[in-house]
């Protein structure tokens, strides 16, 4: 007789058993076919913001530059307003290398709107179309300005000839005040591909069709030199059709494979 007492046989850990192993291969395998799905995302703060209005008058047509500490709310207008021509409007310029995105993205401008100072501005009752566009010329460059006397455009002329017609995902109805996001994919991608090189956006009330006169605010994100963060763009890789396709088949397939393993043997 054995001095030793009779011992169970313990079965394998589920980890170390073949079903084991196989489940997990094929957890890593979805894991690594979902990760095309999901796009890291590049946060790009907005380089400069400024705004121009037919309330400025020469030479400082252009305001809210990051030197400036007295302007801390651009506006937004619509077309004509108060018999005025064109639109208060906030241009954005971005210096980032856009070429480095390798593919397709999507592109979020994220602002925050706030009261304009002159009892103008959108409300639930009285909602804004404020539009995100592209430009065909810098306006920090192209404006006429005491900060930039060589130019070659008036406010007005630039308004009116170098804002181009906006993507129609790239407007939002405006309500009231908080953090706004705007759609700028098509301009965006324009500048990855090199189809546009002029990375600006200009931000207005141009499309806005009702007869009241907005005047709606948004932060300035740079203030007299202190960049606050409230203007940037959140851009994400869009996976290209071919590995779409070749992620939700091998999703597919890991599922399938899976639930063959837990139906009961005959």
């Amino acid at each position: 007789m054995s001095r030793f007492p009779e011992t169970a046989t313990r079965p394998a850990p589920a980890s170390h058993s073949p079903g084991g192993k196989l489940l997990a291969s094929l957890c890593l395998a979805a894991a690594a076919l979902a990760a095309p799905l999901a796009g890291a995302q590049t946060v790009i703060p907005v380089d400069e913001d400024v705004m121009t209005s037919s309330f400025f008058f020469a030479p400082n047509t252009v305001r809210g530059y990051a030197s400036e500490a007295n302007r801390p709310v651009l506006r937004t207008s619509t077309d004509g307003a108060y018999g005025l021509p064109g639109a208060e409007t906030i241009y954005l310029t971005f210096d980032y290398d856009f070429a480095s995105f390798s593919g397709p993205v999507d592109a979020k401008l994220t602002m925050q709107s706030t009261a304009g100072g002159q009892n103008a501005d959108a409300s639930p009752d009285n909602p804004f179309l404020v539009s995100v566009h592209a430009l065909s010329a810098n306006p920090l460059t192209t404006i006429v300005d005491d900060t930039n006397p060589g130019g070659t455009a008036s406010w007005l002329n630039f308004y009116q000839n170098s804002i181009l017609p906006a993507d129609a995902a790239a407007s939002t109805l405006i309500t009231g005040f908080g953090a706004v996001e705007f759609d700028v994919s098509a301009a965006v991608n324009s500048w990855r591909t090199g189809d546009n090189t002029i990375f600006a956006l200009a931000v207005t009330g141009l499309n806005e069709t009702s007869d009241y006169g907005f005047l709606h605010g948004f932060l300035n994100n740079d203030n007299g030199g202190t960049a606050m963060g409230h203007t940037f763009l959140t851009v994400s890789a869009v996976p290209e059709p071919a590995t779409l396709a070749l992620a939700l088949g091998g999703l597919v397939t890991v599922g399938g494979v899976a639930r063959r393993r837990r139906q009961p043997r005959c």
